[in-house]
């Protein structure tokens, strides 16, 4: 049962991929199956015999240069013309290889005769796979960091498991075991991506107005509840763009992130955001909030360039630093705050807490009101 599990895991990750239309996660998932079966056809006897020496070799050679290829290559959807034409590449590169190996095994020996014995450290793997392993390892670390991407484990844990797997190829049932572990780790790191695209607003990547929902449900009836207004935002639509529009919205959003009080905020819709409070009430909340107000009405919002930012997050904090000027964009918000105690019902809390916000910006905007 354990040497049918990777085939289960890698293959439900990869049908799971297939229906988010994610290239890099059906492309790992897609590696780890074929890294598998070639490791269950072909290297069942002592390596020291052919040719399962030689699959060994190119199987600790193939699997860091093709996830390495994963990491680099931007995460498209699996349907982008690029990603078929990897995928067919792959695939007439494996039946080629398991052509020659079913009609010529001994030409892979005479081809490459030193690939698996110069070992790592005493590990069964090359040294030469295990310097690439390494390197490709780091480089799947660091291309989120300098992409300013939030960090991705699956690629890093399946070019690990891959490497231990290799590594200490001995140990009974090693292969089985570590491409399990990438199979669910493949599913988990999805589920949780799945999930957050249902919980998190896509343009600011703070919680959506489904989150609020879901969190309200297990708040308890002790609370306060902010709603919060971007002022004039239209009017900066207007003159600056849509574009511009939505680095105002990601910039407030991060600002509402930080809020004190142990505040959590949420994109309620549009310019709208909700800040709600557990166990706190309007009074408790207000200091919190005044401070919140004047932060975002002080900060200097700069464009940014897109077409010609750099790829290195440094070298764009450089340039961004570099180009502030007159012009700056300042925006300021409208907020207005209820709590629990007003009524048990949530919709009649929000209801207030909306109310008291039109307040605010009919009595002039970058206001707070209580409800």
């Amino acid at each position: 049962m354990l040497g049918q599990l990777p085939y289960v895991l890698c293959g439900l990750a990869a049908f799971v991929a297939l229906l988010a239309n994610n290239s890099r996660y059906m492309g790992t998932a897609l590696l780890m199956l074929m890294g598998f079966w070639l490791i269950r056809t072909y290297l069942q006897a002592p390596l020291d015999t052919e040719p399962a020496g030689q699959v060994f070799g190119l199987i600790s050679l193939g699997l860091p240069i093709l996830l390495g290829t994963l990491a680099i290559l931007p995460n498209t959807g699996w349907r982008h013309m690029g990603v078929l034409i990897l995928i067919a590449f792959i695939s007439i590169f494996a039946l080629i290889v398991a052509s020659l190996f079913q009609w010529h095994p001994l030409w892979f020996a005479k081809l490459l005769p030193e690939l698996h014995q110069s070992t790592f450290f005493g590990l069964k793997i090359s040294s030469s796979a295990s310097l690439l392993f390494v390197a490709v390892f780091i480089a799947s670390l660091a291309i989120p960091f300098l992409k300013q991407e939030i960090l991705d484990t699956s690629l890093p844990g399946c070019i690990a498991f891959s490497f231990i797997t290799l590594a200490w190829f001995q140990t009974s049932h090693i292969s089985a075991t570590m491409f399990s572990l990438s199979g669910l780790l493949l599913i988990i790191n999805q589920t949780h991506s799945l999930l957050n695209m249902v919980y998190r607003d896509e343009l600011t990547q703070i919680p959506n107005r489904r989150a609020l929902l879901r969190d309200i449900r297990n708040t308890g009836n002790h609370y306060a509840l902010a709603m919060v207004d971007v002022d004039h935002f239209k009017k900066i639509n207007d003159q600056h763009g849509h574009d511009l529009g939505d680095q105002v919205l990601r910039a407030i959003a991060s600002k509402l992130n930080q809020v004190s009080g142990g505040g959590k905020a949420y994109r309620f819709g549009g310019e709208e955001f909700c800040i709600l409070f557990r166990g706190r009430t309007q009074e408790q909340v207000l200091d919190h909030l005044e401070t919140l107000r004047q932060t975002i009405s002080e900060y200097d919002m700069t464009a940014r360039d897109r077409k010609n930012r750099p790829w290195v997050q440094n070298k764009g904090e450089k340039k961004r630093g570099a180009s502030r000027r007159k012009g700056d964009i300042r925006a300021t918000v409208s907020m207005g705050v209820a709590d629990s105690t007003i009524a048990l019902d949530f919709n009649i809390v929000l209801k207030k807490a909306d109310e008291a916000m039109y307040r605010a910006k009919q009595g002039g905007r970058n206001q707070i009101k209580q409800a």
